[in-house]
């Protein structure tokens, strides 16, 4: 076995060379000509290898030699990754554990790493091993690993969470979670956030928002006093969780209490005139019971995201018109306040305001895609020409048009700022280009549009009769 070993590892030394430089030094030596000689020796490491886990690796090296006993291998481990973790564990690099065969000629060092317990990105290792025999000669080679991100053996993600822990029914809750450990984000948010309601008590209780670092709901009317549960999930970049849950104790009502309802928020898409509903809001009397007699009083008021004009703020139902352009998913948070005396502008009232977020979602507009059906067009001189462009994907949402001649003899467009525009071809044969291009908004030097498509049209002489 071993002479096949050695027979296998001799036909190999040849393409060692080439790939890892072959000997070393005075490894070769020459011939009385001046020739060099062939290495005599040979030597064999793993292929490149990619991981996924943090499990603890063996990588078995190999060397031979014709011209005598292998005296020394050693292992070389070098980061090729910038800034990369070193290997949680190496064992064996200076190869004091080897396996040699009965003449010593073959030898055999096996190097253990272990992967790092925290990765931020992808990292490479390359290990290369070194050999040398009796006659001075030397050789290496070299491999690589490849430790994946998701071979990370991080704790999940300490979550903690602040804020209210005493209510009374009716006033506003305010909760805060902060995240800590795991693997945060590189770039972005470090962790993603949400609340979810683990014991409501036999009350119903709405969260607003759910999938950010805080939150906050009215604390719901209640004959007793009634411990309700709430939990913060913090998720990091591995999709490893961390969980707290905040105890928040609500007692009864003990004077005319107003509880701000509203069903109004969720995902619109951009450029919605949206309603803003609190009709549903509720007084109770210092019995607990709903109070329909007295008027509830009320202002909404924009709490975030890009300011919008609310039209009828003091009202049980407010309106507002929400932006058209938006690069991303967009978050407006607006407040609904209550109260039991008149709420005067700027939001102060003579009896305490008990609040509630409504949280609307705005997506931008899908990208414009422009069509021709008649993308080349072969037409007669001084002919009427149509020039014609469709947005296929669009279904309701205005879109302005613009034609421009970028080659070919100028002509004078008719309907430019239309999507079916027209000209007159010109006298003389040639080829003309135009450039249609679409736009949510008005096409300027400033918003050159966002689509584009050239339509070819092709004028030629008219056929003469013969």
């Amino acid at each position: 076995m071993v002479q096949q070993i050695k027979t296998a590892l001799i036909v190999f030394s040849s393409l060692a060379m080439v790939a890892c430089g072959g000997g070393s030094g005075g490894s070769g030596g020459t011939a009385g000509t001046g020739t060099p000689t062939a290495n005599p020796m040979a030597i064999a490491v793993p292929d490149a290898l990619s991981v996924t886990s943090g499990a603890p690796l063996s990588l078995n090296g190999q060397a031979s030699s014709t011209a005598g006993i292998i005296t020394n291998m050693y292992w070389q481990v070098e980061n090729l990754t910038l800034s990369a973790n070193p290997l949680a564990a190496v064992t064996n690099a200076d190869c004091k554990t080897i396996s040699k065969s009965s003449t010593g000629a073959d030898a055999s060092c096996v190097l253990q790493v272990t992967p790092p317990t925290l990765l931020t990105a992808d990292y490479t290792y390359k290990f290369t091993l070194n050999a040398v025999d009796v006659k001075g000669n030397t050789i290496k080679a070299s491999t690589t690993l490849l430790v994946k991100q998701e071979a990370s053996a991080t704790a999940s993600p300490t979550a903690k969470v602040s804020g209210t822990t005493n209510a009374a029914s009716g006033d506003k809750v305010s909760l805060s979670c902060a995240g800590s450990g795991g693997t945060p984000a590189a770039i972005g948010e470090p962790y993603s956030y949400q609340w979810v309601v683990s014991d409501a008590a036999g009350t119903t209780i709405t969260l607003a928002p759910t999938d950010a670092a805080a939150t906050s709901f009215t604390a719901p009317v209640v004959k007793e006093s009634t411990a309700l549960k709430i939990q913060c999930r913090v998720t990091d970049d591995k999709q490893k969780v961390g969980t707290a849950t905040q105890t928040v104790t609500v007692t009864p009502i003990v004077k005319p209490t107003v509880v701000p309802i509203s069903y109004s928020g969720g995902v619109v898409a951009a450029g919605s005139t949206i309603t803003l509903d609190g009709s549903k809001s509720v007084k109770y009397d210092a019995n607990g019971k709903v109070d329909s007699s007295t008027p509830i009083y009320y202002y909404w008021k924009q709490k975030s995201g890009p300011s919008v004009e609310i039209f009828n703020a003091f009202s049980s139902v407010a309106s507002a018109a929400l932006p058209k352009f938006v690069d991303t998913r967009t978050p407006f948070v607006f407040t609904l306040n209550a109260s039991n005396s008149v709420i005067q502008p700027g939001g102060f009232s003579l009896d305490p305001l008990v609040q509630l977020d409504v949280v609307f979602y705005v997506d931008p507009l899908p990208p414009i895609s422009l069509v021709s059906y008649t993308p080349v067009q072969l037409v007669l001189t001084n002919s009427a020409v149509t020039l014609k462009v469709d947005a296929p994907s669009n279904t309701s949402n205005i879109i302005y048009y613009s034609w421009t001649q970028i080659a070919g003899p100028t002509v004078a467009i008719a309907g430019a700022g239309t999507s079916n525009a027209g000209f007159i071809a010109p006298a003389t044969p040639g080829t003309l280009i135009f450039r249609a291009t679409g736009s949510y908004q008005p096409i300027t030097v400033a918003n050159p549009g966002t689509a584009s498509i050239d339509v070819i049209v092709t004028v030629q002489a008219p056929a003469v009769a013969k």
